[in-house]
């Protein structure tokens, strides 16, 4: 293609343009700019709850944010930092949902919301605590929450909730500790059977099975017992060997 053809298509570019409008023009301009939310907050904060019930909970996080970040002086603004933490929270990342509700009762520690967000917290962990064969360590956590919100606020209204649940993670635990017991039991680590059969009776005397754990102590006692006594015909002629000489 010669020069001349190449000025003639930059031309004919230009008159396209120029013939299709101002409308056209500006929509060519604007792509890729980011355009500003100019909503008012209690706008914003409606639709991100709107968001929140539709269980878009990408989207509600995204305005509340907004909320949040651009008038964060607002009366929404603190409506927005909670709503962040149960958009997480409804959408089970759990770990994420923890650190939002334990902020906003770092930032806001006098604030009515404060026990809603210990109780949450303290779901956080619940929700992800695992089987009674594994590590309880987040069936720990849930416990020391409730256990939280139970001291600091024993008027709450979350308290009949947080009972609940410390009893199911009081039972988990116990069931843990009987699992292990019966390990040692089974591997004939009796000593060591013996010892978490006990601790499990002191620490969670409501427990169903205690019942059973007393009658392995017993027989983990009787087995230990045994295990010090010769045994059989070559033990007893042993032993009047040794008395003889």
């Amino acid at each position: 293609m010669t020069k001349k053809a190449v000025i003639h298509g930059l031309l004919a570019l230009v008159l396209v343009f120029a013939f299709s409008g101002c409308s056209t023009v500006k929509g060519w301009v604007g792509l890729g700019k980011d355009k500003t939310d100019d909503r008012p907050p209690e706008v914003l904060a409606a639709k991100g709850i709107k968001d929140l019930k539709k269980k878009k909970y990408d989207d509600a996080i995204e305005t509340f944010e907004k909320v949040r970040d651009r008038y964060p002086y607002s009366d929404q603004a603190l409506l927005a930092q909670l709503k962040v933490a149960d958009a997480y929270f409804f959408k089970k990342k759990y770990d994420e949902a923890f650190q939002a509700y334990r902020e906003f009762e770092k930032l806001h520690p006098t604030n009515k919301a404060v026990p809603y967000c210990i109780y949450r917290e303290g779901q956080c962990s619940y929700r992800q605590r695992s089987t009674i064969d594994r590590d309880q360590t987040y069936t720990r956590k849930a416990i020391d929450e409730f256990k939280r919100l139970k001291q600091k606020y024993p008027d709450s209204q979350y308290i009949t909730k947080a009972d609940f649940y410390l009893a199911r993670c009081r039972k988990d635990l116990a069931e843990h500790e009987f699992y292990v017991a019966e390990f040692y039991y089974k591997t004939k680590r009796y000593q060591a059977a013996i010892d978490r059969y006990q601790a499990l009776m002191q620490d969670y005397p409501e427990f169903p099975k205690n019942a059973a754990a007393k009658g392995r102590i017993q027989e983990c006692q009787e087995l230990l017992a045994a295990q010090d006594k010769p045994k059989g015909v070559l033990s007893k002629v042993t032993s009047i060997f040794d008395a003889k000489w």
